[in-house]
């Protein structure tokens, strides 16, 4: 199975969606009264793209959708000395409040300083209740099936059981299918089980189509809604996915599950060989410049193969039940139904047959396999 998104990977601005973030803030004077039209800009540190605006009469000023990332803000006004801040950050959902305080001056100058928890602070002007997994934490925590819907538990207000991928768990009293899943602020939701179409699970709770996790650059999920983001009561899930910069950046791995690594199944019967449980990622990631400052690119790839036994035990008609319902039968005079017996020797497979007459006289372990190709350009 293959599964390839396409994204445009240009420093131009996109609808309004909470999928982005964003810096607000109000530019004030060395008393504390507010600046009007100050001229303030926002300059992505990954890709050199510039976001201009000029504060209010009110001093206030706002960045709304900027791209993730880490930006450099600047002030400037006339009879006042340019204010530099740096690493301001922006996650997705989420908006970053700056205190932009001038200082006058009588000749040119340029104040620089580092952005901190005293300059920068979350938004507390909207009601929206935003859990954010930023890169790293999606690359290094330990996820079963480096499957991203494994996120969802990490939210506050989420409950339920089994995987997320599966759809028994929901957020703040909703239900499984009230979730909104997006990519990129683009929708995600399967049609039939409101659930998402990108890692809905397949077969056996595993993922029928699967998003590289190098892919993601966020996890967001908002379970307290804003009028924006809409549709379902119980929340939105949305992935940011990584793009190009001005430098070139990848990523190589490979991930390798295996029943050596495991205990035998407690269920399995004594001297069982321990079923098989497998699972390989391979894959790859590459992101940088086309036109230095204009354009980018970012390709990733990767190769899952699966081979997981489903272990059980279960009962069969056996040789040995077989044997003892003809005895039956001929202890009563009762003639064997052909049809029976054609039905007992096509059914099944003979060599799970030969087990005792008693309940529980069969192990199963027959394996599931399957083999994806995903990626994201």
């Amino acid at each position: 199975m293959c599964a390839f998104l396409l994204v445009l990977l240009t420093p131009a601005e996109l609808g309004a969606q909470n999928f982005r973030g964003g810096i607000n803030g109000t530019v004030t004077d060395p008393s504390g009264a507010v600046v009007a039209n100050a001229s303030v800009s926002a300059t992505d540190t990954a890709t050199n793209a510039v976001y201009r605006t000029v504060s209010s009469s009110a001093g206030q000023f706002a960045f709304q959708d900027l791209p993730l990332g880490t930006y450099d803000v600047g002030v400037t006004a006339r009879g006042f000395q340019a204010l530099k801040m740096t690493n301001v950050p922006v996650s997705a959902g989420g908006m970053y409040t700056i205190a932009a305080k001038l200082t006058l001056v009588s000749v040119a100058a340029k104040v620089e300083v580092q952005a901190n928890a005293a300059d920068v602070s979350l938004d507390t002007t909207t009601v929206n209740q935003t859990t954010i997994i930023p890169d790293k934490v999606v690359q290094d925590v330990p996820i079963n099936g480096r499957d991203f819907s494994e996120f969802e538990a990490f939210t506050p207000g989420a409950a339920g059981y089994g995987l997320p991928s599966v759809g028994f768990l929901g957020v703040n009293g909703s239900r499984p299918n009230q979730i909104n899943y997006q990519i990129e602020g683009t929708d995600n939701n399967d049609i039939w089980w409101n659930l998402q179409a990108v890692n809905q699970s397949g077969i056996s709770s595993l993922a029928g189509t699967i998003l590289p996790m190098d892919s993601i650059e966020e996890f967001s999920m908002v379970t307290t809604s804003s009028p924006e983001t809409g549709r379902n009561p119980g929340g939105t899930v949305n992935l940011a996915l990584k793009s190009g910069t001005n430098s070139l950046h990848g990523s190589a791995y490979y991930f390798n599950r295996n029943e050596f690594f495991a205990v035998n199944n407690p269920f399995a019967p004594p001297g069982t060989k321990k079923a098989a449980e497998r699972g390989q990622n391979a894959g790859f990631s590459l992101g940088g410049p086309i036109v230095k400052n204009k354009a980018f690119f970012f390709v990733s790839y990767e190769w899952n193969n699966i081979f997981f036994a489903n272990s059980a035990s279960t009962t069969v008609p056996s040789l040995a039940y077989q044997a003892e319902a003809r005895g039956l039968l001929s202890y009563y005079g009762i003639p064997v139904n052909p049809v029976a017996t054609s039905l007992l020797n096509n059914l099944w497979p003979s060599n799970i047959l030969t087990g005792p007459a008693v309940p529980g006289n069969y192990f199963a372990n027959a394996p599931v396999t399957g083999v994806s190709h995903n990626g994201e350009v």
